[in-house]
C-alpha cells in the first residue's frame, strides 16, 4: 500500500477530528476547561470502542487504523489539557488544578475502558 495514500489519511483523520474539537470548545463554554475535558473522555471512549471492534473484526485494514488514529491524534488534546492546567495552578490553586488532572486521568480511563467493554458486549 502507498505510505503516502496512508499518510494523508491520517491527515484527514486528523482534519476531521480538529474540526469536531474546536466545534465542540465553540458549544461548550465554561470558565473551566470543560471542553477540553469532554473531547478527551470521547476520545477515550472511542478508541477503547475501536480497539474492542478490532479485536471482534480482524478485517479492519491499515486505511481504518490510519483514519481512527488520525482522528483521536486530531481531536484529543493533551497539549491543550497541560496549558489549561498550568493556567487553573496561576489563576486558581494547586487545588483546582489537581482536580482537573485527577478527573481528566479517571474520566479517560473510564471513557477508554466503557469503549472496550461496551464495544466488546456487543459483539461477543
Amino acid at each position: 500500500m502507498n505510505d503516502l495514500y496512508l499518510h494523508g489519511l491520517f491527515a484527514l483523520g486528523g482534519g476531521l477530528g480538529a474540526v469536531l474539537r474546536h466545534w465542540i470548545a465553540q458549544t461548550i463554554t465554561h470558565d473551566l476547561p470543560v471542553s477540553t475535558l469532554v473531547v478527551n473522555v470521547m476520545g477515550s471512549l472511542l478508541l477503547g470502542a475501536w480497539i474492542a471492534n478490532l479485536g471482534g473484526l480482524p478485517s479492519m485494514g491499515e486505511e481504518e487504523r490510519q483514519l481512527v488514529f488520525g482522528f483521536c491524534g486530531g481531536f484529543t488534546t493533551f497539549s491543550s489539557f497541560a496549558y489549561q492546567t498550568l493556567k487553573l495552578h496561576r489563576d486558581r490553586s494547586v487545588l483546582t488544578a489537581a482536580g482537573n488532572i485527577g478527573l481528566s486521568l479517571i474520566l479517560c480511563g473510564i471513557g477508554f475502558w466503557l469503549g472496550l467493554w461496551g464495544v466488546g458486549a456487543l459483539l461477543g
